[in-house]
């Protein structure tokens, strides 16, 4: 019996054959973006590009942090290398965050969001440019160059390394000028990491708005490295219902970027008062102003800082760090104070700094030897690299104290 003869028997017996009997697989019917999010479509020269636009009034909180509570940006200013950049020009910052087709940068990365964010009269503007098609990049850009026009600097986080970079390459590839070609900039993750990453475990933004700000999002968050899955799949199905989520993680970022640049301009403007109540984060702000120049402020912020219940290894780094101060001011009666408060803490470089100060500016070489062996006697508690880095340094000194010794 061949095989047609017998499957035209299975089949009078009412049995189905192979893949007739599995189960079609449903079409995902595409839901387009502007059914799920209520935006609109902006005309550019290069067609519309869709984008979200809200406005938050200027008293809006977001965590614990008013839109409008910031203080003078002078010091920030200073701070980021852009002294041009003053309280007048407020309204000519751009808050910026990407959403991208990957993490790893590159030509063949593109950013399929562009959430940005400035001070207007009316309040907080907040625009989020979706590229539904990639066919469509060059009007996304062309629209993100419409809301910054006559911007004078713009704020990120960590976008410096990605989102700068990033859109500059796009740019470019579409043989289109850029906004952003010398433009000063605030990249607040490097400020995070000076302030903050004594005390924190990370320094995301994600981490600073929970442990800083007092930000807590919905359970309309999408994770970040879940991003490029989503709207990959979104440009295979048509299926823009997963996408509000990404919009929603978008702009939080934005306004958690704008409450930030408001909590540094007041910490830093006024760093003792009560808004900085953490004894580490005290201390961290001091070396700051200290690598600023600032050396009276960081005086009085590592004094109020060892006020605090401080880590032994913080706090012996913070007395080493008021020495320097002193040093560098030529008050060595005070150097030495917190120099020798440092040695009860195991610092070797506090022995040297006194091994120094009484070889050099008193030559009293015994009192020199003196702390240099001090120093040997520590280093035996460090790691064997740690320890051989440490002995070449003070064989070194202790060779020429002996020979100096011996001139006497």
């Amino acid at each position: 019996m061949d095989w047609e003869t017998l499957a035209e028997k299975l089949k009078a017996m009412g049995m189905q054959l192979g893949g007739e009997q599995l189960p079609k697989t449903p079409q995902r019917k595409p839901v387009p973006i502007d059914q799920v999010v209520n935006g609109t479509f902006q005309e550019t020269i290069f067609g519309p590009v869709f984008c979200l636009q809200e406005t938050f009034p200027l008293d809006h909180v977001h965590g614990n942090i008013k839109l409008n509570a910031y203080n003078s940006i002078s010091v920030l200013s200073e701070w980021a290398r852009c002294p041009d950049i003053d309280d007048s020009q407020l309204k000519n910052l751009v808050f910026l965050d990407t959403e991208t087709t990957g993490l790893s940068g590159g030509t063949g990365t593109m950013a399929f969001m562009v959430g940005v964010g400035r001070y207007t009269d009316e309040g907080f503007v907040l625009a989020q440019y979706f590229l539904k098609n990639p066919s469509e990049e060059p009007a996304l850009l062309a629209g993100l160059s419409q809301f910054v026009d006559s911007l004078s600097a713009v704020v990120t986080y960590n976008g410096k390394s990605f989102d700068m970079p990033l859109l500059q390459t796009r740019y470019i590839m579409h043989r289109l000028s850029t906004p952003f070609v010398n433009i000063a900039h605030f990249d607040l993750l490097a400020l995070a990491r000076r302030i903050w990453r004594e005390r924190l475990e990370s320094c995301t933004l994600g981490n600073i708005e929970h442990q800083v700000l007092g930000v807590t999002r919905s359970n309309e968050e999408v994770p970040g490295y879940l991003v490029p899955e989503i709207y990959a799949t979104y440009l295979r199905t048509g299926d823009a219902r997963p996408i509000q989520g990404i919009f929603y993680h978008n702009a939080i970022d934005i306004l958690s970027l704008a409450a930030l640049f408001v909590h540094a301009t007041q910490i830093l403007e006024l760093p003792t008062s009560t808004k900085t109540q953490n004894g580490i984060d005290i201390a961290s702000i001091a070396r700051l102003f200290q690598a600023m120049g600032k050396t009276d402020i960081a005086s009085a912020l590592y004094a109020e800082s060892t006020q605090h219940d401080l880590p032994a290894s913080l706090f012996a780094r913070t007395l080493m760090d008021q020495a320097g101060i002193h040093k560098k001011q030529g008050n060595f009666d005070e150097a030495i104070v917190f120099w020798q408060k440092a040695v009860a803490f195991d610092r070797l470089d506090a022995c040297e700094e006194l091994a120094k100060y009484e070889e050099h500016r008193q030559r009293d070489y015994l009192k020199a030897m003196d702390w240099v062996l001090k120093a040997f006697s520590l280093s035996e508690k460090l790691n064997e690299t740690e320890r051989y880095s440490w002995h070449q340094r003070l064989v070194y000194r202790q060779e020429r104290l002996k020979r100096k010794i011996d001139h006497c």
